[in-house]
């Protein structure tokens, strides 16, 4: 097989290979190459900027929400009372939890750890417990993360130098994955945080497409989130958050150097369901429910930007995935049985085009040694994001738009989740 591919390959023209490979050269290759090259170019210029004198920063609330995290959530704490640079109200929030977690949120409070402890005795989910604590914050920022996230120590001051403009109304953080040493599954996971967050959101934040500041590591403003009336419920809200600021007049933000570490799923059932609640979650917020109000040129404070940033996401996380169906299955109609060949090259192309992104990772990584080691697994990546993920993108936009089912999701608990609005 490996003799027939190269053969293949060695045999295009000009003519057959733009025939052949239209998805690669038109589609893939500038998506993959152009915009590493522009992150990797703005990375390397930001990692100049010096870090933000204390008098520069604002104070931080910082929320840690929970359910059931009792033996992650003391490293978290740990974490942000580290930072540098940065004064930091603590405020952990119970969310109904079973387990021992409030023993430790007792005993770390006791220990002076955690400034404000809130115990919610049934669990009304990740939006109830963040919005409890938006209820009591003091600080003008406003920290989300998660209980199994932890943070460089200089994180929060990066991240909130660039509440400077006053336009900006919140700032997501770099993600990289602590548990990536545990499986084939976490280390293809930081494979793609090298590629989708890494550099893809910077390229996001340079053309004002940035979407979402992730769960576990996003500042706001505190007056501001207050003001649009906080998180609304998920999956999804951290998404939803940032639209409605950004319709809002805001400015969400990128802080490529503002990094922090997170668990992500060991195995790849869970990353499948993970990734399918986010894709529902996708549907839901940006074609149901904010499509409106953002295409809407006559409403105040209409933003092109973010009206492109809704196109762009429609286009790759919607419709790109079924052009690749289509185009696979067009490869059949021309080749028959010997479109195996050609898929077998594609690949092929996909994993040298994978390994040329991950050389661009490479120059910007905070943390270059650790991520060499994952110089072998670049290739198997290149097979799960090209058919596993693209997969559960069709399957999540076909069983949103048709079954709504992002309303039968887990995540949240099922009393909220029937009183959740409908779109």
């Amino acid at each position: 097989m490996i003799e027939s591919v190269l053969e293949f390959l060695r045999s295009q023209t000009v003519e057959s290979a733009f025939a052949n490979f239209w998805w690669l050269i038109f589609i893939e290759g500038p998506r993959y190459f152009l915009s590493a090259a522009v992150a990797t170019w703005a990375i390397l210029r930001l990692r100049q900027r010096p870090l933000p004198g204390a008098d520069t920063v604002q104070g931080v609330s910082a929320v840690i929400p929970g359910h059931n995290d009792a033996a992650s959530l003391t490293k978290t704490v740990l974490s942000l009372r580290e930072q540098i640079g940065v004064a930091i109200e603590i405020i952990v929030v119970n969310d109904g939890s079973t387990d021992d977690t409030d023993r430790e949120c007792r005993r770390l409070e006791s220990a002076g750890l955690v400034d404000r402890y809130l115990h919610i005795r049934s669990r009304g989910g990740k939006a109830a417990a963040v919005n409890a604590a938006l209820r009591v914050a003091t600080c003008p920022l406003f920290l989300v993360t998660d209980s199994d996230t932890t943070f460089d120590r200089d994180a929060l001051s990066r991240g909130c130098a660039l509440f400077a403009d006053p336009t900006v109304g919140a700032v997501g953080g770099t993600l990289r994955v602590r548990n990536a040493e545990r499986s084939l599954a976490t280390r293809i996971q930081q494979v793609n945080y090298l590629f989708s967050i890494t550099l893809g959101r910077c390229v996001k934040d340079m053309l004002g497409f940035y979407f979402v500041a992730s769960g576990a590591f996003a500042l706001y403003r505190t007056e501001v989130v207050r003001s649009i009336g906080g998180w609304e419920v998920g999956p999804g809200e951290d998404g939803d958050i940032a639209t409605r600021l950004r319709l809002s007049g805001y400015r969400v933000r990128f802080a490529p150097d503002a990094v922090a570490m997170t668990e992500v799923p060991d195995t790849f059932e869970r990353l499948a369901r993970q990734r399918l609640r986010w894709d529902r979650s996708m549907v839901r917020l940006r074609w149901r429910k904010s499509r409106g109000a953002v295409m809407d040129p006559f409403r105040e404070n209409w933003s092109p930007a973010l009206t492109l940033s809704f196109v762009e996401i429609w286009l790759f996380q919607g419709v790109l995935p079924f052009v690749f169906l289509a185009y696979l299955a067009q490869l059949v109609l021309w080749y028959g049985p010997f479109a195996l060949v050609l898929a077998f090259s594609i690949q092929a192309l996909y994993v040298v085009v994978c390994y040329v992104k991950f050389l661009f990772a490479l120059l910007v990584t905070t943390r270059p040694e650790e991520d060499m080691r994952l110089l072998p697994y670049v290739a198997a990546y290149s097979l799960v994001n090209v058919y596993l993920l693209r997969v559960i993108k069709m399957y999540a936009t076909f069983n949103e738009l048709a079954l709504r089912r992002s309303y039968e999701d887990a995540y949240v608990p099922k009393k909220v989740r029937d009183r959740a609005p409908r779109y």
